[in-house]
């Protein structure tokens, strides 16, 4: 009887050694997984059924008939209330996020109001050519910005202030790619995705 059930014990592990999940198998590497976040440009258009709320109550995005989550900063609220009501037929001009936990959201740019045809602009995708006039410190006297000749202030990461001040110089003509946005106390920068040194053709990927 042992004899028995060591053999089938034998053959058993030889059929599953040699099945294709088993050849397949690679112990150690678990499958690959889609990227935790992404952004996609995309337009859609419903009536909002509800608007959301942060834990203080403040609202900060609203839902469409889709069943679409719309997301803008909560510091805008006041003007997209004044555009949108629960009910209305809006269109959101944005970016679609896939975030680190599996939500899915829409950041507006552009609402609008498909009936009064009103619109608030959280975000203006630009594109602005100038020369660099001056920039803009931190408390810490560190380099978080430009200004330039159009009168545009750009918005940069501190911990780029040293390679900026090296390789954009004052007087350097630069494209700038990115948005331009209302900070939470009115002041209106650009948030940047590319600078690009005119005179030179480098190109600065801001994160």
């Amino acid at each position: 009887m042992r004899v028995i059930l060591v053999i089938l014990c034998i053959t058993m592990f030889g059929m599953w050694a040699i099945s294709p999940r088993a050849a397949h198998a690679q112990p150690g590497r678990p499958p690959a997984q889609p990227p935790a976040f992404s952004e996609t440009p995309v337009t859609v258009i419903g009536n909002v059924t509800a608007f959301k709320y942060t834990r203080r109550g403040e609202v900060d995005g609203f839902y469409l008939n889709d069943g679409t989550e719309v997301r803008f900063p909560k510091h805008r609220a006041w003007e997209v209330t004044q555009v949108v009501a629960i009910g209305s037929s809006v269109q959101v001009d944005g970016i679609q996020r896939f975030g680190r936990r599996g939500d899915i959201h829409v950041k507006a740019q552009v609402i609008t109001n498909l009936t009064t045809k009103a619109q608030v602009v959280i975000e203006e995708v630009v594109s602005v050519r100038g020369q660099i006039e001056n920039y803009t410190y931190s408390r810490s006297g560190r380099i978080d910005g430009l200004i330039l000749s159009t009168g545009d202030t750009v918005k940069i990461p501190r911990h780029m202030s040293a390679y900026i001040s090296s390789s954009l110089p004052i007087g350097t003509p630069v494209q700038v790619d990115g948005v331009r946005k209302t900070g939470k106390w009115g002041d209106v920068h650009i948030k940047p995705d590319t600078i690009t040194n005119l005179t030179t053709g480098e190109v600065f990927v801001i994160p």
